[in-house]
């Protein structure tokens, strides 16, 4: 079997997940960086195999944006949930100093 090596292969040796996942770049450990022998490698260890590629500048730009909606749309949804549960807190102390 002919294993071809990739060339380009990322030189960072961690990548974070969205969900706090830490990966370890393989290429770091192994003197060859055969995609194949890569994965074989990851195999025969505890963990799970991520496999990525880059993506363009545009892209990028794209994915941070898409990101940065998502999360003040997350922190609206937290903050009126908090204020909600505040203005549902104040009317129950109203109520019983009515008593």
């Amino acid at each position: 079997m002919t294993v071809v090596v990739n060339r380009k292969v990322a030189l960072a040796p961690l990548a974070v997940g969205s969900n706090g996942t830490v990966f370890l770049n393989l290429a770091h450990v192994r003197s060859d960086v055969a995609m194949v022998k890569l994965i074989q490698e990851a195999r025969r260890m505890n963990g799970v195999l991520f496999l990525g590629i880059s993506v363009t500048g545009a892209e990028k730009d794209l994915l941070i944006q898409a990101i940065d909606n998502a999360g003040a749309e997350a922190v609206a949804k937290m903050v009126g949930r908090r204020l909600h549960e505040q203005k549902q807190r104040g009317r129950r102390s109203s109520s019983r100093r009515l008593r």
